[in-house]
């Protein structure tokens, strides 16, 4: 038993049990593979980017999206310009992770507020509120419209 350090195979070892401070490289060495892997898994998760027509988007595209989408449509109201839109999120019911949620899972729209031009009279003012429930499926009382004249 006592040749066994002698053969071939454990010659490497014998060398290794020779070089001085031993444990500091494996350490340093441990450390920057765990480093690696830490770094891989965070830039993994850092360069998701999903384009709008996959199943994930980021929530604040889905938000810049509807805002977009409903100042295109309200502007195009008789009477009705200058469209400014804010829409909130409620966040408290929503399982987001990195900022990411499934299209399917989005989180229910708290509030909406506009600000245009050209809502003095009621009549638009209706048209501009019917829209607005219609296109998000929100309910009157969360939404507020503000003239800008």
């Amino acid at each position: 038993m006592s040749d066994l350090p002698k053969k071939v195979g454990f010659k490497w070892l014998d060398k290794l049990k020779k070089v001085k401070h031993i444990e500091i490289y494996v350490s340093v060495i441990f450390v920057a593979i765990l480093l690696l892997i830490y770094m891989s898994s965070y830039s993994k998760k850092s360069s998701k980017k999903v384009a709008d027509t996959g199943n994930e988007m980021m929530v604040t595209e889905y938000v810049d999206k509807l805002e977009s989408d409903l100042e295109e449509i309200l502007n195009g109201i008789g009477g009705v310009t200058n469209v400014k839109i804010l829409i909130t999120l409620d966040m408290g019911q929503a399982d987001v992770t990195d900022s990411e949620i499934n299209l399917n899972a989005f989180p229910p729209i708290k509030g909406v507020l506009v600000t245009a031009k050209g809502l003095n009279n009621t009549t638009t003012r209706m048209k501009v509120l019917h829209a607005i429930e219609t296109v998000i499926n929100i309910s009157d009382g969360n939404i507020e419209i503000l003239s800008r004249d």
